[in-house]
């Protein structure tokens, strides 16, 4: 199993969970979209051109802002030789990804929209592998893909090795202040998830190494400038 697109499944998958959450709070009323884009900036002035600052429709933004090796398995897995010493093939890329669950809107409003992400993310802390499989698999696919991300419903990410697991990551002020400042965005609620453990390329292999065609084998017998180099050479495969 090869899983190229495994990070955009998989926000794709947190994404729709947040929604279905949301969408069952809202009831009849209209439900606010839950992006992936990065919290925006407000608008300074209203469109009426009163001076009045424009009212922020309500939404929620979760946003991937870091990913990083997961190291249990890169501790575990690497190197992978042979007994012969030759390197057989890649250890598995597997990656822990770090969001940022943001929510806009006026009033009390977005903090209603951060409890129901939280609460749907939480209650979803492993993931399971047939609700990623229904996710991915309601995607309408245009008979012929103008793009990319169109083949995200034939991306095995139900069938990893690991199953997604989310928890909520303590994320200090230092840390959160250093994030909203890059994104240029005023603070708003937020709350950080840690994701892990997501595959790419898996099953990918190392062509075999070329054999040793000759060693040569240096001896040195002194250390002044003018010291002989005494030299032995060997051809032919090494033992």
């Amino acid at each position: 199993m090869t899983a190229h697109f495994a990070i955009p499944a998989t926000t794709f998958v947190l994404r729709r969970v947040v929604q279905e959450r949301v969408d069952l709070a809202y009831g009849g009323l209209t439900p606010p979209t839950v992006s992936v884009e990065p919290p925006p900036r407000p608008p300074a002035t209203s469109a009426a051109g009163n001076g009045q600052p424009q009212p922020e429709p309500a939404g929620l933004h979760l946003f991937l802002h870091h990913a990083a090796p997961n190291p249990a398995f890169r501790n575990a897995f690497e190197p992978h030789v042979s007994s012969a010493g030759r390197r057989t093939r890649r250890s598995p890329l597997a990656l822990d990804l770090q969001y940022m669950l943001a929510a806009t809107g006026a009033d009390l409003e977005r903090e209603a929209l951060l409890g129901l992400g939280i609460t749907a993310l939480t209650r979803h802390g492993i993931v399971p592998r047939p609700k990623i499989a229904a996710i991915l698999g309601a995607i309408v696919v245009p008979p012929v893909p103008q793009h990319l991300l169109d083949t995200l419903p034939t991306e095995a990410l139900d069938q990893q090795p690991e199953q997604i697991t989310v928890s909520q990551a303590p994320v200090d002020v230092d840390l959160s202040t250093k994030i909203w400042s890059a994104l240029q965005s005023p603070l708003r609620p937020a709350a950080y998830f840690l994701v892990t453990t997501v595959f790419l390329e898996v099953t990918e292999t190392y062509p075999a190494a070329p054999e040793v065609a000759k060693a040569v084998v240096g001896v040195r017998q002194g250390v002044g400038p003018g010291a002989a180099l005494d030299t032995l050479s060997t051809t032919g495969a090494a033992p």
